[in-house]
C-alpha cells in the first residue's frame, strides 16, 4: 500500500510549473531573486515597522497574558486553496488541508515545505496528528463527482508516505480524535466509530439518528460526543455501550467541556447546558442564536460564543450571564485561552480580539492584511498564533515591546 500512494508525493516544484496553482510561501521580506540581499531585508524591516499598531486596551485594563502582547507576523504561507479545515500543529510541523483535496506539511518555525501528499477525493476533517502517524480522512468521488464512500490514511509524519489506508461505505465527519490504540471518529452515516490505531478496523460503533460532525471528549472513564440529532450521549470506551443521554431541540456540533462537577455543551437551539455527571439537567443559559463553538472553562467561568456574533461569560454553578462582548461578524471557533485572558477570532473577520477573562474588557487586537478573511479554527502555541484565512495561513508571533521578529529579518 506504501508504494501505491507515493505517486501522490508532488514536488511543490512540479505542483508550480506544471500545474500552474498559485501556493507559495511568503515571507515578510520575499521578493523576486533579483534583489540583492540587503534590499530584501529593508523590505523586510519596513514591512515590520508599518504593521498597525494596536489599539489601546479599554479603560485601562491590563493583562499578564501573552495574547496581549502586540503580534508580528512571521510569515505567510499563500495558497488559492484555502480550506475551512483548522490547520494542526506538533513540535516542529504544520499539516495544513488545501481545499483541492492536499494537504501540505511545513517547518513550523520557517514555513518552508517539508512534504505535500494528495490521498484523492475531498478531505473531511483535520489532519490528527499521532507520535508518528498523522491520519487524514477523506470523501472519495466517483467519475460523476458524487460521493463514492470514505477512506482514512495513515501517513508518516517525516515522510509524507503511506504506512496503511483503510476505506468505509460512508466518509467520517467530525474531527478524529487519537486516544491510546483508538481513534474516534463520527460519520456521515449516522454512526460514532472506535477504531483500531494501527489498521483502521472497526472495534465498536454506536448508531444515532442523524450526522455526527462534533469532535467527541475523551474522558478517563467515558466518551461523551453530540449529533445532529439533538442528542448528546455518554458511552463506554471498551464497548461503546451508551451510559445515558440528552435529548435537545437542535444540533450538537462543538465539543462538550467537563470538570469534576459538571458537563457543558451548547446546541443549534442556542442554549449552553450544564449537566450532572449522571446526564441529569443542573442549568441552561440561553444566548441569541445557535451555538457551534465548544464551551472553555476558566476558573469559575464558561465562555462561549455564539452566532448572535456575541461571546458570553457565564456562572459555572449558575448559568448566570457575567459579561458578553459583542463583535462583527459570527463565531463558530472556541475562544483560546491563555492566562487572564481569551482570544476570539471570528469567522470571515478581519482580525482576532483579545478580551480580559474576569470582565470582557479587550487588551489587544490584531488586524489582517486588506482582503483577508479568517476560515477556521485559531491556534495558538508557544506565543505563536497560527491563522487559517481565505489567503492562506498566516502565522504571527507575541512580541514583547523590545523584542524583533528576527526569524523574519533572516529570511
Amino acid at each position: 500500500m506504501r508504494s501505491s500512494f507515493n505517486r501522490f508525493l508532488i514536488a511543490p516544484g512540479v505542483i508550480l510549473s506544471f500545474l500552474g496553482i498559485s501556493t507559495a510561501l511568503i515571507h515578510p521580506n520575499s521578493q523576486a531573486s533579483s534583489q540583492t540581499k540587503q534590499e530584501r531585508k529593508a523590505q523586510a524591516k519596513q514591512k515590520t515597522t508599518t504593521e498597525q499598531e494596536p489599539p489601546p486596551a479599554e479603560g485601562g485594563a491590563t493583562s499578564t497574558s501573552h495574547l496581549a502582547l502586540p503580534f508580528k507576523r512571521l510569515w505567510k504561507y499563500l495558497t488559492d486553496e484555502a480550506s475551512s479545515l483548522a490547520p494542526s500543529i506538533d513540535s516542529e510541523r504544520i499539516y495544513l488541508p488545501l481545499a483541492g483535496g492536499r494537504v501540505v506539511c511545513l517547518d513550523r518555525e520557517t514555513g518552508s515545505l517539508r512534504w505535500m501528499a494528495d490521498p484523492g477525493g475531498i478531505i473531511s476533517s483535520p489532519v490528527a496528528v499521532g507520535e508518528h502517524s498523522v491520519f487524514i480522512a477523506t470523501q472519495k468521488l466517483a467519475d460523476d463527482g458524487s460521493e463514492a464512500g470514505g477512506s482514512l490514511r495513515a501517513i508518516d509524519k517525516n515522510t509524507g508516505l503511506t504506512v496503511w489506508v483503510k476505506d468505509y461505505a460512508r466518509p467520517f465527519s467530525s474531527p478524529l480524535v487519537i486516544a491510546p490504540n483508538r481513534l474516534y471518529a463520527g460519520c456521515t452515516d449516522g454512526s460514532f466509530y472506535a477504531l483500531n490505531f494501527t489498521n483502521g478496523n472497526v472495534i465498536w460503533k454506536v448508531e444515532t439518528q442523524d450526522i455526527v460532525r462534533g469532535r467527541p471528549l475523551v474522558a478517563p472513564n467515558a466518551i461523551y460526543f453530540g449529533g445532529d440529532d439533538g442528542t448528546l450521549r455518554s458511552v463506554a470506551p471498551d464497548s461503546g455501550q451508551i451510559v445515558w443521554k440528552y435529548q435537545v431541540t437542535g444540533k450538537i456540533v462543538g465539543q462538550p467541556a467537563i470538570d469534576d462537577r459538571a458537563i457543558y455543551f451548547g446546541a443549534g437551539d442556542g442554549y449552553l447546558y450544564s449537566l450532572d455527571l449522571t446526564g441529569k439537567l443542573k442549568w441552561r443559559s440561553r444566548t441569541g442564536a445557535a451555538i457551534e463553538a465548544s464551551p472553555v472553562l476558566v476558573g469559575e467561568l464558561v465562555l462561549i460564543p455564539s452566532y448572535d456574533n456575541f461571546v458570553y461569560a457565564l456562572s459555572k454553578s449558575t448559568g448566570d450571564r457575567v459579561w458578553k462582548r459583542r463583535l462583527e461578524n459570527r463565531i463558530t471557533s472556541a475562544v483560546v485561552v491563555e492566562g487572564d485572558a481569551n482570544l476570539v477570532a471570528p469567522l470571515r473577520g478581519d482580525y482576532v480580539a483579545v478580551f480580559l477573562n474576569a470582565d470582557g474588557r479587550r487588551v489587544n487586537l490584531y488586524k489582517l492584511e486588506k482582503d483577508t478573511e479568517i476560515v477556521a479554527d485559531p491556534i495558538f502555541s508557544n506565543d505563536t498564533l497560527y491563522l487559517a484565512t481565505s489567503n492562506g495561513l498566516v502565522v504571527a508571533r507575541a512580541m514583547r515591546l523590545k523584542e524583533q521578529p528576527a526569524n523574519a529579518m533572516k529570511k
